[in-house]
């Protein structure tokens, strides 16, 4: 009865588009984190030597002299440049760790959007497994006389699929093996190894993150765990793509035959 909602062509045009977004996305911001690296790195002196000028003019005019009285570092013997540079060190730190949260923040947003995208091509190839999850919705009898049954039904799926898009990341995963029925744990992902206490952990640290409550997070650290997560795109992808026997295909594009 709800076979009408399944789409082979449609789920195919959608591995391609999800493997391209999944392969762009991480190079976008792998790049854009080791840019910024670069950038830190040789611009850090020049930021120091900056900072020690505008230290010695705060400690130099009388309207805001009287702040540094009794500090430990003096402008006649230089131990303020010392005092700078380590000020100036902090801050760097703390921008890079800024832009480390955000990178994450975003990749962990686009695992997101997958998880989401994925169940949609589950659906297009079995509708069947989407039947514990809608089976039991209830549709006044008003609506099926104006739509019809089949426009009805798509619509509690879309309010369902609507009600996903809510849930956290872990969520979204339950939801995906349930669909499937099968072993989350091992796809064709090179290098790749799915570990779900990580993915917790990445989750908790996201929150945190967002919440600025976690101000030490590395560049480093967050080039590994962003990597992580675009692999774990990948590897459920590969694992819908394995289930359903499906084979990747271009959209075609307005005006083409």
């Amino acid at each position: 009865m709800l076979e009408f909602l399944q789409d082979r062509t449609e789920a195919s045009y959608l591995v391609t588009d999800l493997a391209m977004r999944i392969l762009e996305e991480e190079s976008d911001v792998i790049t854009k984190l080791k840019y910024i690296r670069r950038t830190v790195t040789y611009a850090k002196d020049a930021v120091a030597v900056e900072d020690a000028q505008n230290l010695r003019v705060l400690m130099l005019n009388p309207e805001t002299a009287k702040y540094f009285k009794g500090a430990n570092f003096k402008i006649k013997d230089g131990s303020y440049r010392t005092v700078a540079a380590k000020t100036t060190e902090g801050h760097l730190a703390a921008v890079m760790s800024y832009v480390a949260a955000s990178g994450l923040v975003f990749a962990h947003s686009f695992l997101e959007f997958v998880l989401e995208a994925l169940p949609r091509i589950t659906h297009f190839c079995d509708i069947t497994s989407w039947l514990p999850f809608i089976g039991g919705k209830t549709i006044l009898l008003s609506t099926l006389l104006e739509s019809g049954i089949e426009p009805a039904a798509e619509t509690k799926l879309n309010d369902f699929v609507a009600t996903v898009s809510k849930e956290g990341l872990l969520a979204k995963i339950d939801l995906l093996a349930k669909l499937l029925k099968r072993n989350i744990t091992e796809s064709n992902v090179r290098g790749y190894a799915y570990n779900p206490e990580r993915l917790t952990g990445i989750d908790i640290l996201r929150h945190q993150l967002a919440h600025h409550r976690k101000k030490d997070y590395s560049l480093e650290k967050a080039e590994a765990d962003i990597i992580y997560l675009y692999r774990t795109s990948f590897h459920f992808l590969d694992l819908v793509v394995h289930h359903y026997d499906l084979y990747g295909a271009n959209r075609p594009k307005h005006g083409d035959v």
